[in-house]
């Protein structure tokens, strides 16, 4: 693209200030979305993005584009039906360890099965954060979280 990357035409005004906690990575990946986007020359009548709970899910609601905010562990389900019922969108999903490989392990193994035309942007930050910091199935082996006072004792899924 030749036109200068301008973030605020991508967003969402009316849902600012955003929620994200300060040093979250959270946002950086949402620009890095966003401007690829650009790049892309992806329009944003042509885009659909989907997300699911938890912290990564939030960031469809700030894209101004087609964005759907669905059940826990389920974007990439109704993604996957998107992308059937509308080839003709660009369907991304924003979604978190929690909700992915967790909950929605089993549509993340299924949808990668099926091959279809879309991105998934999995943000791992290894907890469940919205809730509280929560062990998740990403979490490093001895990390402390908020279940796993003593470190996790489980091995990284």
């Amino acid at each position: 693209m030749t036109e200068e990357f301008d973030i605020l035409d991508y967003l969402r005004l009316d849902r600012m200030p955003h929620f994200l906690c300060p040093g979250c990575g959270h946002g950086i990946a949402l620009r890095a979305f966003l401007w690829a986007t650009h790049e892309l020359g992806i329009s944003k009548d042509n885009l659909a993005v989907v997300s699911g709970i938890g912290c990564a899910g939030r960031l469809s609601a700030y894209v101004d584009a087609n964005s759907f905010h669905v059940t826990h562990g389920r974007p990439l389900a109704f993604a996957t039906g998107l992308a059937m019922a509308r080839p003709d969108l660009k369907v991304v999903v924003i979604t978190g360890d929690g909700d992915a490989l967790a909950i929605g392990g089993n549509h993340l193994i299924h949808a990668c099965r099926r091959n279809l035309d879309m991105t998934c942007l999995l943000l791992n930050n290894e907890v469940y954060g919205m809730t509280g910091g929560q062990v998740s199935p990403t979490t490093s082996a001895g990390r402390l979280t908020t279940t796993t006072q003593a470190g996790n004792p489980e091995p990284v899924f």
